[in-house]
């Protein structure tokens, strides 16, 4: 059951109290229809009303100070790059956007660990480590737009998660505002803390419901002296599973990403892009390998005896290693931009599991059958056109894309909570890395025990009782 919401719309003397606080205010209807109140993929959308923009955290604090005393509910924007509507005012929430609070604001060369605030993007903060001689570990498509507060609220995954891991071995230490205005400063920039409860990771994950991340302290990785990729075109879902099993063997500490789609992805990237692809062949299936290491000649070494043994075992159809900067830059920007080609070749319907990696293509099959049995895909015409699947295979994030004729509707029907119940029943979770957002949290429950839900509703109730930081999503929801 839903916590109830108090949402008191924000007022001229609200807007006025705001200004009083010297921070920047947008209420053009035009402007925030177009920059704030629809998501990336233009699914969700949303009716707020005012939009806020700070400078500093005590600025941040007045602010959330002030809503919760007048029970005005919050919804916190970075660079409003998520496809799962969490950071959408769908019930006319005040929007607290942080692009402006945009620094880094402490950088120890010495031992990698950097200190920046909620509002950078993620390209920009990276540029910076690399001047430095290090690497943000996260590594996203939207990297020129999402921001790393929002990265550390949804525990963004992305390309390199095989290497570096989760946000929650890579963040040391936040700044975070709570729902009463209250400073939270846990900034610790150690690796070691033993002392007491680790808050912190309450946040990470949270989608801006427990309160603001105004700053992040992330421990970077250093940059490799050597990169290299190696795309495959394979026959067959299982030969990808055995590629993967010996890149691990052969490849070892070098690898640093293993990606993968299928042969339809690959033809949207080409047609709705404009981008050549990755092979000059075709095959069902595409893997893209990266492996970040100290020398090029060693890495060089290892890579030509993994593809050897790939093809001795006669697991793939062609291949090829590209090391040129300029050429791994465009493939790398060819498997990011599979979501953007998929949303427009329809409304996409985009779905993101963990499933263990011998369920995903029965996923595939699955999903397709059942849509095929409700008279909605598998001819010209009908309501589905497309349906298909890419993910990091190393870290079993699977992504399923449904293209549809319109969101919502027979589609949708027919898809949740079906979907949502396959994926439970066979040891997945209903959200990898895109969050719960503001759909996903009723169907918790097929990948959450009731007792586990519980507890993080309490958490919620705790940092936030009158429900303001929002309101109705994530857990909530549930």
């Amino acid at each position: 059951m839903e916590d109830p919401v108090q949402n008191t719309p924000v007022s001229k003397a609200d807007i006025e109290y705001f200004v009083g606080l010297e921070v920047s205010v947008e209420h053009s209807e035009e402007q925030l229809e177009a920059r704030y109140n629809i998501d990336a993929l233009g699914k969700y959308q949303g009716n707020a009303q005012v939009a806020l923009f700070p400078t500093s955290t005590r600025q941040v604090s007045d602010i959330l100070a002030y809503c919760n005393q007048r029970r005005i509910s919050v919804v916190t924007q970075g660079g409003n790059s998520g496809v799962a509507g969490g950071a959408i005012a769908h019930r006319g929430e005040l929007i607290l956007c942080l692009r402006d609070m945009n620094k880094v604001r402490d950088m120890d060369a010495i031992t990698g660990v950097l200190v920046a605030e909620g509002g950078c993007v993620l390209e920009d903060l990276d540029n910076y480590a690399q001047e430095q001689g290090y690497t943000v570990p996260v590594d996203l498509g939207a990297r020129k737009r999402c921001m790393i507060g929002g990265n550390v609220s949804t525990n963004a995954g992305g390309l390199r998660y095989l290497r570096y891991g989760s946000m929650h071995g890579s963040v040391l230490g936040l700044e975070v505002v709570l729902p009463d205005g209250q400073i939270l400063d846990s900034l610790f920039t150690l690796k070691k803390d033993a002392s007491g409860y680790d808050i912190k990771q309450l946040f990470i994950g949270a989608e801006g419901t427990l309160g603001v991340v105004t700053a992040v302290a992330i421990s970077l990785a250093p940059m490799p002296g050597a990169s290299q990729l190696a795309v495959l075109g394979l026959q067959g879902f299982s030969k990808i599973q055995r590629a993967y099993v010996l890149a691990r063997q052969s490849l070892g500490e070098i690898i640093s990403a293993f990606e993968f789609w299928e042969k339809r992805c690959n033809e949207l990237v080409v047609l709705y892009e404009g981008y050549s692809s990755p092979l000059s062949t075709s095959h069902e299936f595409y893997v893209l390998i990266e492996t970040r290491g100290a020398c090029l000649q060693h890495d060089i070494e290892k890579m030509d005896r993994f593809l050897e043994r790939l093809q001795k075992e006669g697991l793939i159809e062609n291949s090829g290693v590209i090391r040129d900067k300029d050429d791994m830059d465009r493939t790398w920007l060819f498997r990011s931009q599979m979501a953007r080609a998929h949303s427009k070749s329809g409304h996409m319907h985009v779905y993101d599991f963990s499933l263990p990696s011998k369920h995903q293509y029965e996923l595939l099959l699955a999903v397709k059958s059942h849509l095929g049995a409700a008279g909605l895909y598998g001819k010209p015409g009908l309501p589905v056109s497309d349906v298909t699947i890419f993910g990091h295979i190393g870290d079993d994030n699977i992504h399923l894309q449904v293209i549809a004729n319109e969101f919502g509707g027979v589609v949708e029907e027919a898809m949740e909570p079906w979907v949502y119940e396959w994926v439970g029943s066979h040891g997945g979770s209903v959200a990898a890395e895109h969050g719960l957002g503001s759909h996903k949290g009723q169907f918790l429950k097929y990948s959450k025990s009731p007792v586990l839900i519980e507890a993080m509703k309490s958490i919620k109730r705790l940092f936030d009782p009158n429900n303001i930081m929002n309101p109705g999503k994530h857990v909530s929801h549930a």
